[in-house]
């Protein structure tokens, strides 16, 4: 584990990589294959932009320069000026960059303190310690924020522009918060590392509440996933990464037969007006799904897919309001989103366009159940990943060695793993541990239809009311309805009728939404679990029953509010030990889906995580119970 102060020019990380390359290279036949996960602290945000230009000018882009694929492939990252950890994995995870935007000390305090993986050496390139920069990344309590993610014999060089040597100040600094500056560490200092323990003790207390998802060290055992689409898959791969077997069992014959099976699905950001923690979660989400979508095709996998691009409008006036709330409320990154106006848009679409609208230039569309299939088959190359199809399991008992699992209409014990995640999408809510969970399933009907006329131009995915993509195999796919709580899953004409017209509602004046034509009734139904605040749920089971159990014994105790409040902020809440949840993906599944994957198969390895500790606790599938009782609040 690596820790860099600044990004600069990308040089760095391109030599770390090219050198990381020559020793794989030569240990490719022992199959020890070396991997560095580096995390970069970078003040001013960057994107792929700014770097293409400094590498252009730079010469690092000619087509004969020894670098160029190295340098081609972070590019092709498209790294996003937003704020928060942008993931990057690169060349089967050989280099795994988190590269964190804005303000290191705002970045690094909710930075959950990893197990195993801490931080063993950093690095500063040389601008981060000049006096227009210094303050940013070397004050004294992010220096300590530093040492809390770090080993405790971790190293620190700096480097400078001229030969003036680092500022005494600095080194002051460096020696006070317990930073060797040579390998190996010349010694260790006591005081520090025990200010390093109560920063990491301070953090967990911080956010006691919400326990992180670990595995014992001596488990070795296969990881139990229940479920067959994109949450299952994408945590099959990111756990199969990290050298973890897993066993996986899906209900269906073959994989993303649920809420998965879609031909295509729209990928894109969830974006708010104030860019709260919702927003930017779905930034980092989006990013990080796009990579690992493009990262399987590079690989070789089959998965319909088209960066084409979507754009969103308006389709009554409300709507409208709302999306030029998101649109001027923030001054978002270009290659994020950005507004277009009529002429823009129908450009853009290559159909009628009438209106102005906002457009996400690295969105597009996908089809989830082929990029379910390439995660699996892309996991098992990696270690032993097993599916179990036809396999469902119908409930979970605590048992002395982890969680029995029953299947079938007799209920018959089938296996019992130490470790169980249930990532079963439309029944999430169907075990006993589970039911209580906050989340609401909703119909979506799906319709496929010919491509012909001027529909067949469509160039990019719309947003309106509804959705559309553009063609493939010559159909588009239209919808979806949203039904809450549905009676049946069964194919149902009014929807039919209604996806038919979504389009000629949001574009009145348009002649190409004629051409939309459902007459032929090929449609998909599919059922998606949604939360009331659009966060995804990942993390330890809650333990309902305890949290109304302890919860009752407040309501009759003489204690003050304040204590019980200050109980509920200092205590962990009660879970199921080794049973984890992972799902709710709501209608962005393909956006979502991979990164909280990534980060629950993070912390059951006890690695960095790439989302905040503030981001972990919005994802906690207890955390409506725990908002009230956080406030001091009735839960009634």
């Amino acid at each position: 584990m690596l820790g860099q102060l600044g990004f600069g020019d990308g040089h760095e990380i391109i030599l770390l990589w090219a050198a990381l390359r020559a020793i794989n290279s030569h240990a490719s036949l022992a199959k020890q294959q070396t991997r560095v996960h580096i995390s970069i602290f970078e003040q001013t945000p960057i994107n792929r932009k700014l770097l293409e230009q400094k590498w252009q000018q730079q010469g690092l882009l000619h087509s004969d320069h020894p670098l160029i694929d190295l340098t081609q492939a972070l590019l092709n990252c498209e790294i996003a000026a937003i704020k928060g950890c942008q993931r990057l994995s690169l060349h089967h995870n050989e280099l795994v960059i988190d590269l964190y935007q804005g303000s290191p000390l705002e970045q690094t305090k909710t930075i959950a303190t990893p197990k195993n993986n801490r931080i063993a050496h950093w690095f500063a390139l040389p601008y981060t310690s000049q006096v227009t920069h210094s303050d940013h990344y070397f004050n004294q309590y992010l220096l300590w924020q530093y040492g809390r993610i770090s080993l405790d014999n971790a190293t620190f060089f700096t480097a400078t522009l001229d030969n003036n040597g680092i500022p005494s100040a600095i080194k002051k600094q460096l020696d006070f918060c317990g930073f060797s500056q040579t390998i190996p560490a010349t010694s260790t200092d006591n005081i520090a590392i025990a200010e390093r323990e109560a920063l990491r003790q301070q953090t967990r207390q911080q956010f006691a509440y919400n326990p992180i998802p670990a595995i014992q060290c001596n488990d070795d055992g296969p990881i139990a996933i229940i479920g067959g689409g994109i949450a299952s898959a994408s945590l099959a791969l990111s756990l199969a990464e990290r050298g973890k077997s897993v066993i996986i069992y899906c209900k269906d014959e073959q994989l993303g037969q649920g809420a998965s099976g879609n031909k295509q699905g729209a990928i894109y950001p969830l974006l708010t007006p104030e860019n709260n923690s919702l927003s930017q979660f779905f930034q980092q989400a989006f990013l990080y799904s796009r990579r690992r979508i493009q990262a399987l095709v590079d690989d070789g996998y089959h998965i319909g897919h088209d960066w084409c691009g979507v754009l969103h409008t308006g389709f009554d006036q409300r709507s409208q309001t709302r999306l030029d709330k998101i649109i001027h409320g923030q001054t978002w990154p270009s290659e994020i989103a950005f507004s277009v106006n009529p002429k823009q848009a129908t450009r853009l679409a290559n159909v009628d366009i009438d209106k102005s609208g906002f457009y996400y230039p690295l969105g597009g569309w996908a089809c989830p159940f082929e990029f379910a299939q390439a995660s699996i088959a892309k996991a098992q190359t990696l270690t032993k990943v097993r599916v179990i199809y036809n396999s469902d399991i119908s409930s979970l008992k605590s048992h002395s060695s982890g969680w029995q699992l029953f299947s079938g209409e007799n209920n018959n014990s089938i296996a019992t793993h130490s470790q169980v995640v249930i990532a079963s999408g439309s029944q999430l809510t169907r075990y006993h541990q589970t039911k209580k969970l906050q989340i609401t399933a909703f119909r979506g009907q799906v319709s496929h239809v010919p491509s012909q006329g001027e529909l067949a131009q469509l160039n990019t995915v719309i947003c309106a009311n509804g959705y559309l993509t553009p063609q493939r195999d010559q159909l588009h796919c239209v919808g979806a309805s949203y039904v809450k709580d549905p009676k049946h899953l069964e194919f149902c004409l009014q929807e039919q009728h209604e996806n038919s017209l979504k389009m000629q509602q949001s574009f009145p004046n348009a002649n190409w939404p004629n051409d939309i034509d459902v007459s032929n009734n090929d449609a998909r139904v599919g059922e998606r679990m949604v939360s009331r605040d659009h966060f995804p749920v990942m993390g330890c089971v809650p333990d309902v029953k305890e949290i109304f159990a302890r919860y009752a014994v407040q309501q009759k105790s003489k204690d003050k509010p304040s204590l019980w409040q200050r109980y509920w902020q200092t205590t962990a809440a009660p879970i199921y030990e080794g049973l984890y949840v992972l799902g709710g993906l709501g209608s962005r599944g393909l956006s979502s889906g991979p990164l909280i994957a990534e980060c629950l198969a993070a912390n059951l390895c006890g690695e960095l995580s790439p989302l905040s500790l503030d981001l972990q606790a919005q994802l906690n599938p207890n955390r409506m119970w725990l908002r009230k009782l956080l406030k001091g609040k009735s839960l009634m």
